[in-house]
This record gives structure tokens, sequence and C-alpha cells, in this order.
């Protein structure tokens, strides 16, 4: 089984992603190739570094480049259970869906939310320092104008959505769900 995750910034698809790997699911986050990219070529991990560097690497090599490397790496090491995060545009949806039992998943929550566990999280150089940054980098990756990034066709082809708004235990429990 292949699960992709998307969600906008700070939604908990790494959460998700984690929880599935606490069931055996092998982690892969399309984000976590794009910060290798960038540390590979001196850069540093900026929100807009990695938007221009995904922005790059998609026009370059083609929009379904990032999910080909995974897949790649999933029938060499014969993975059975993959959770991919950080889906973006839906061309790679596109070639996920070409795979057997791919389901693709958005994680949802409120973004006064997501915004204030940008300001708690710590390591991630991307995050924005007040809302009004935050809601304008997003409504930038909704639509496509950040880095070829189309958060919005990518959701609106998702097979099913998991609201996190609640406990830890809450979303344990609907992840549990959707692999049993």
């Amino acid at each position: 089984m292949i699960i992709g995750i998307t969600g906008l910034s700070a939604s908990g698809k790494d959460t998700v992603a984690e929880i599935l790997e606490q069931h055996g699911f092998a982690n892969f986050s399309l984000s976590d190739i794009i910060r290798e990219y960038c540390r590979s070529i001196g850069q540093e991990t900026t929100r807009e570094n990695l938007i221009a560097a995904g922005k790059y690497l998609r026009e370059t090599y083609g929009n379904d480049y990032l999910p080909a490397q995974v897949i790649k790496k999933i029938r060499e090491q014969k993975i059975e259970n993959t959770v991919i995060v950080s889906l973006r545009h839906p061309d790679e949806i596109r070639l996920l869906k070409k795979e057997p039992d791919f389901k693709l998943v958005i994680v949802e929550s409120p973004i006064e939310m997501r915004f204030a566990r940008t300001q708690v999280r710590q390591g991630r150089p991307e995050d924005k320092d007040n809302f009004e940054e935050f809601k304008a980098h997003e409504d930038q990756e909704r639509t496509g104008t950040a880095g070829g990034q189309q958060i919005n066709a990518v959701m609106a082809i998702a097979d099913l959505t998991i609201e996190n708004t609640g406990t830890i235990e809450k979303l344990k429990e609907k992840v549990g769900k959707l692999i049993s």
C-alpha cells in the first residue's frame, strides 16, 4: 500500500506519516528530497529556497520527478507499505495513481491552528514569523504561483480527508482506521 499525504503547512502531514511509520510504513518526504538538494548545492533550507529548488527540479526533470525517485527506491528495496509526504502537484498524483493500492489523503487543520504550530516547532527555517506572511505564502501554494505547487488541485483529487484538530490520540485513531 502507498499512502500519499498532502495538506497545507503545519497541518500534521509529518505527524500522520510518523504514526504510519509506527505501523510499519516506510516514510518518504518529497520536501526532504528538496532539502537534501538545497544542502548539496550549499543553500539554506529557507521556504523561498525550497520553493525555488522544487520548481527547478520540476522544470528540469518533470513535475513527477520527486515521487518517481521515491517509487524507484520502493522498487529497489521491495518496500511493501509506504507513506509519501508533501505531494504538491497534480502530475505527482497522476504518476502515483498508476501504482496499485495508492491512496491520497489530505490532512487538514484551521489556518490559525497551523500558524500556531509553526511558532512552536523548531528546525524549520522555512516557517514564517507573522500570520500575514504565513497566509500570503499559503495563498501562493494553493494556486500554483509558488514554484509550481498546486495544492488546491492536488486536494481536489484526494481520496479522503483527515481532520487534525484534536489530540494526538484522536489523530492516531483516525490513522488506524485508514489502514485497517
